[in-house]
């Protein structure tokens, strides 16, 4: 029943928006826009939910919009996850018991519009705002950042493009899109709208940010990165396609590349977990070296 109430809804948006083009491309841009802009709230799930009532929960104010914000302590090194669009912080669940075990102070945040957090409307760039009012509200960046996917994006955004007061020591990076425009590209796919409509889309970016989604580029951005991370990237990611993660792997320096196949964009599982605690394993032990 859900499949074929979300097959009637993707039909209905892409009558709405190809029989718009025909009139207009300029409102068919607008309307594909705020759809891009406006994220569905993921539902709860059992396994997400038992370990965030563990959490301590509270809240950040971001310009009028309350993040919902969450704290997990612990005796080792501070680590901050951020999700990725559509989502929450619920999705880290799998990542939670290994890191907790590792001994790992645990922070995380709902995006704006997603979750617990406030808000309808919904950008990276918001999502870097949003980091930067978090940060600010924490006083201090935790030692490791992990975001999957516009959660990445977030961070690399705040960390090249704005002016950054704090950097950790080091980035994971999950399924990040190379270009913002592979994101443009399925979203058009799956709703299945004509080329006017991606058209008018980019019209309405130039309007909106003044540039084009195709100029947002983090194969570019990652140049910039003063900090060294962790490339993971499945090579099945029907999303973020995976030359976009070599790209971004030869442009940031000291930056490692890691590989999956059938995890998908998602990278679910307990391999990537098990992955990521071992770089920061290794990272741990060599802050410890240097100290």
């Amino acid at each position: 029943m859900a499949g074929r109430k979300e097959k009637w809804l993707l039909g209905g948006i892409r009558r709405l928006l190809n029989g718009t083009a025909r009139m207009s491309k300029r409102q068919a841009g607008a309307l594909g826009y705020y759809l891009l802009s406006k994220p569905r709230r993921a539902a709860n799930e059992p396994l997400s939910d038992a370990f965030m009532q563990t959490a301590e929960h509270y809240g950040v104010d971001m310009d009028g919009t309350k993040l919902q914000c969450f704290h997990w302590p612990g005796r080792g090194p501070s680590v901050l996850l951020l999700h990725g669009w559509e989502s929450n912080s619920g999705r880290w669940f799998a990542f939670f018991e290994p890191l907790r075990q590792a001994g790992y102070s645990i922070y995380a945040f709902d995006a704006p519009a997603h979750g617990r957090s406030g808000g309808s409307r919904f950008t990276a760039l918001m999502y870097a705002e949003a980091l930067e009012a978090y940060l600010d509200h924490l006083g201090f960046a935790p030692d490791y950042w992990i975001g999957h996917s516009a959660g990445g994006m977030a961070a690399i955004l705040y960390l090249t493009e704005m002016q950054p007061q704090y950097e950790p020591d080091q980035l994971v990076s999950l399924a990040v899109p190379g270009e913002l425009e592979n994101f443009i590209d399925k979203f058009c796919d799956v709703i299945g709208v004509h080329d006017r409509v991606k058209r008018g889309i980019d019209d309405q970016f130039r309007r909106k940010l003044d540039l084009s989604y195709s100029d947002i580029s983090f194969i570019n951005y990652v140049k910039k990165l003063r900090v060294p991370g962790l490339i993971v990237h499945d090579e099945c990611d029907d999303l973020a396609p995976i030359d976009g993660a070599y790209r971004m792997h030869a442009n940031w320096a000291g930056s490692s590349l890691i590989t999956t196949r059938d995890c998908g964009h998602s990278l679910s599982g307990e391999l990537v977990p098990a992955m990521v605690l071992e770089y920061l394993r290794h990272c741990r032990v060599a802050r410890r070296r240097v100290g």
